[in-house]
């Protein structure tokens, strides 16, 4: 489930967290990021596992799904009191999206960015930041990079946020065709990650073949060829 930042209300986040049930987290362009200097949490964790042993036994495991992580840190908007009610977590995202679009307008140098997003929200808090990758799905294909396409086709900020679609009965996420009969009793709009992919490249120009592969499809599709 994914709602433009800039657009959120407390009944989205509602919405997420009754019906969606996964984790509600809110993805940046890798532009702003950059601009910002706002790292990936990976980063943070390699700068102190040194001080932190822990820290650098954890993170010896990698990932299952074989691709990196796009986690950044969790923050809270400085007008929120705890951050966690329907609320506290619109205001911080719907500014998220407010401060993808002044960045995106271009107004404001690499400091007045800085300033102006690190006066406006504090650390920790209860909204997951997500980093894009660079150049979008062409270094990475995850639900981060789909969403701020789908953000960047609608004319949208560079800034989305979504949860995971959660299924009560098998414990499991949810399959596309229930979360069609959900969108379709709730009268919202579904698409298929493959559509945002070919009206992305279209729009771009890019040739389907660019698209980054994870490394969990190339295995899948080379046990389906030998099989």
């Amino acid at each position: 489930m994914m709602f433009p930042s800039e657009l959120v209300v407390p009944d989205n986040i509602r919405q997420m967290r009754e019906d969606a049930g996964g984790l509600i987290c809110t993805a940046l362009s890798d532009e702003l990021c950059k601009t910002i200097q706002l790292p990936f949490i990976s980063t943070i964790y390699d700068n102190v596992k040194s001080l932190y042993p822990i820290i650098g036994i954890m993170r010896s495991h990698g990932l299952p799904y074989g691709a990196r992580s796009s986690f950044s840190v969790n923050l809270n908007h400085v007008k929120a009191f705890t951050g966690i009610t329907d609320d506290d977590r619109a205001l911080t995202i719907s500014e998220l999206g407010n401060m993808a679009r002044v960045h995106d307008e271009g107004s404001k140098t690499q400091e007045e960015m800085i300033q102006l997003f690190g006066t406006s929200f504090r650390l920790p808090g209860h909204v997951p930041v997500l980093r894009g990758s660079p150049g979008l799905m062409k270094t990475r294909l995850g639900h981060t990079e789909l969403g701020l396409a789908l953000c960047e086709l609608t004319k949208h900020a560079p800034s989305v946020t979504m949860c995971e679609m959660m299924d009560g009965k098998t414990y499991k996420a949810l399959s596309f065709k229930d979360a069609e009969a959900y969108a379709k009793e709730y009268d919202l709009a579904i698409i298929n990650g493959n559509t945002v992919i070919n009206l992305w490249c279209a729009i771009k120009k890019i040739p389907k073949r660019s698209i980054y592969k994870p490394p969990y499809l190339k295995e899948k599709n080379s046990a389906i060829k030998s099989a």
